[in-house]
């Protein structure tokens, strides 16, 4: 694991895909600042978590952690479900849909259910999916 103030040497993300180390090198200019633990999962990809993310004023919670994994087949494939630690709500309501509680890589987690229905290779990144994310997390 490597935190995003830290340099990613290639040999630590050895056996990982071209394009996946190009993400985390993304996600890691976009998080800036923030703690993230990038785990190569054996098979080309890897799983990401970022730490200190802020889920909005809709949550009691005024920091989070944001995981989600960036799979081989990147970029043909999009990023999803993602993750953040178990949220409760301000207002008491429950999450409604596109939320599901369950446990994620040890952790008490909280699935955000957001597939990009029209992912675009092009256009659509690790970085940017993680950022529409958090801005859809604190709209609901």
């Amino acid at each position: 694991m490597t935190g995003s103030d830290e340099t990613t040497s290639v040999a630590t993300l050895e056996g990982v895909a071209t394009d996946v180390v190009a993400a985390v090198e993304e996600l890691r200019e976009q998080f800036l600042g923030h703690p993230m633990a990038v785990t190569p999962d054996g098979a080309g990809g890897v799983s990401v978590i970022v730490d200190g993310v802020t889920p909005g004023s809709p949550y009691v919670e005024s920091t989070t952690w944001l995981g989600f994994q960036v799979v081989s087949a990147y970029p043909d494939a999009d990023v999803y479900p993602h993750f953040t630690g178990r949220l409760q709500r301000v207002d008491g309501r429950p999450h409604g849909e596109g939320f599901a509680e369950l446990d994620w890589q040890g952790r008490s987690a909280l699935q955000l259910s957001r597939r990009s229905n029209n992912w675009n290779r092009q256009t659509d990144t690790a970085a940017l999916k993680a950022m529409k994310v958090i801005t859809w997390l604190g709209s609901r």
